[in-house]
């Protein structure tokens, strides 16, 4: 059980609670019935959805699809978990801030996490992208755009033209 679920479930409970107070007061109101209806099932949503929201908030890793991950991306660090066949990655896409995602551990992945960590180690910055695989057709590679390949044809390689341009550390 992690730190998460004692809170979902507390912060669930409190939307519940407030909810059903929500429900008993509108019921003695002299509210459109629609509001009477309308507006505790909308309290009742938001409560058993916002416990949810708040992992990518505190920025704690979000389970994703592999097509879900961004093209293009810096790997700032990564966390494999083996036994689960599952990493946790942080990623630096684009301008915003950086995002957490927990995603599948292949074989094809770990070569490439391993290429990546050397790369890090060594002062060099470890950019990330989508590449179609083997079993891949023309039209995809060709294009561009992998979100309508299934995962398991495409895989993430490191980009060797961020590689080429800066210089050795010395």
């Amino acid at each position: 059980m992690t730190f998460f679920a004692p809170f979902a479930l507390t912060f669930g409970l409190m939307l519940v609670l407030t909810a059903v107070i929500a429900g008993w007061v509108f019921r003695s109101s002299t509210a459109p019935l629609a509001y009477k209806i309308v507006m505790p099932t909308v309290l009742m949503g938001t409560a058993c959805a916002a416990p949810f929201m708040v992992s990518p908030m505190m920025g704690l890793p979000v389970s994703a699809s592999f097509a879900s991950l961004p093209d293009k991306a810096e790997l700032l660090a990564f966390l494999p978990h083996d036994e689960t066949h599952l990493v946790d990655l942080w990623l630096l896409s684009g301008e915003g801030p950086p995002r957490s995602y927990e995603t599948r551990l292949d074989e094809k992945m770990k070569k490439t996490l391993r290429a990546a960590q050397d790369e890090m180690s060594q002062g060099r910055p470890a950019m990330l992208k989508k590449q179609a695989g083997k079993g891949a057709g023309r039209r995809a590679q060709s294009s561009g755009d992998y979100s309508d390949l299934p995962d398991d044809q495409t895989e993430y390689v490191l980009d060797d033209a961020v590689r080429s341009v800066l210089p050795p550390k010395e």
